[in-house]
């Protein structure tokens, strides 16, 4: 029996969007069927090279019958009008993270889809990488012991290189720019593999950037355990990516593409063991854009729904509103407002 194919239309073609477009291609159960940017150039290249249909606007690309899906990898405060569109036409949904700029908008999105009865997956990718999966795996075996604390960092020099577009350096199209952008990627990872977030404190200011984005920010997290989190992101410095996770027998570290495991005894360093996960490649995103059409298939919900994606903004949000008024924000109270 053959598996059957979801047409699929993409909103946003440029940078992470080749990404999306490429694992479309490779997932195996997905066929792209159209494309739009407001590069209408670029979009006529992709539109040749996957034999899709070049939309000329977001309505057009909705109109087609033959698009049961779309994948929206476009600005963050374009998504909730994006997504009620789509909704609207019947279509299924997979919205690059964060899934909205607000919880209030993130919780209406989460509700039109439901009514609409179409599938909505927001793009978290992160914690489906391999080094991740690994390093759950180690957490259920104890391998650690107690986990004591979590350290994070993730951050690139975007803010200090031409072509940032221009709605990543505004507060109101982009709040919080490095958190909401990159250190999103690693709450959502932190609460896969440790538990939800209870409470947070977050410092913020602008170092660099020409505008008064938020380019440098760091926060302390506490989960719901009561285990802390330091987590840093910032705009205008080098690339860095780091997981590390201690505990009482031992840290988990976690790299983009390696994972090291310390284990101790008596506190000491006993043994080291190195593990490379470098040729994962792409499959990470292959793999989710094909449980994306799984999920329309079965009539299932994804991982990373949308309740995952609420739950990783609201962290974001609490940290706005610390940053704001200088207080530590539980997030289950941003929740319940964005609720009402």
């Amino acid at each position: 029996m053959t598996e059957r194919i979801i047409g699929i239309a993409q909103a946003g073609i440029a940078n992470h969007g080749r990404t999306i477009l490429n694992a479309i291609r490779d997932a195996g159960n997905l066929r792209l069927v159209s494309c739009y940017d407001i590069n209408t150039v670029a979009n006529e290249e992709v539109a040749k090279e996957f034999s899709a249909v070049a939309a000329k606007g977001y309505d057009e690309l909705l109109e087609n019958p033959a698009v049961e899906a779309v994948a929206l990898v476009t600005p963050n405060h374009l998504h909730p009008e994006q997504i009620r569109k789509a909704a609207a036409a019947g279509k299924h949904i997979f919205v690059e993270k964060p899934v909205t700029n607000t919880t209030a908008e993130a919780q209406e999105a989460i509700s039109v889809a439901r009514n609409a009865g179409v599938v909505l997956m927001v793009g978290h990718n992160t914690r489906r990488r391999q080094v991740f999966r690994r390093a759950k795996a180690l957490l259920g075996e104890g391998r650690i012991g107690k986990i004591v604390a979590v350290e994070a960092n993730l951050s690139r020099p975007a803010g200090l290189q031409a072509g940032l577009p221009a709605w990543k350096a505004d507060r109101k199209t982009c709040p919080l720019l490095p958190m909401i952008q990159l250190g999103i990627h690693f709450v959502d990872t932190i609460e896969y593999l440790l538990g939800p977030v209870h409470r947070v404190g977050c410092f913020a200011t602008n170092v660099a950037m020409p505008t008064d984005a938020y380019d440098s920010t760091a926060a302390i997290l506490q989960l719901k355990s009561g285990i802390p989190v330091a987590l840093t992101s910032y705009y205008v410095s080098a690339d860095e990516y780091f997981l590390r996770v201690y505990g009482t027998e031992g840290t988990i570290h976690c790299l983009p593409l390696t994972l090291q495991l310390d284990l101790l005894e008596t506190g000491e360093r006993k043994e080291t063991i190195h593990e490379d996960h470098s040729s994962e490649g792409a499959r990470s995103y292959i793999h989710q854009m094909r449980e994306f059409a799984e999920c329309i298939m079965l009539n299932k919900q994804p991982e990373t729904g949308g309740e995952g994606g609420l739950r990783a903004l609201a962290v974001i949000e609490a940290m706005v509103r610390s940053v704001e008024h200088q207080v530590i924000v539980e997030v289950d109270e941003i929740l319940k407002e964005s609720a009402s």
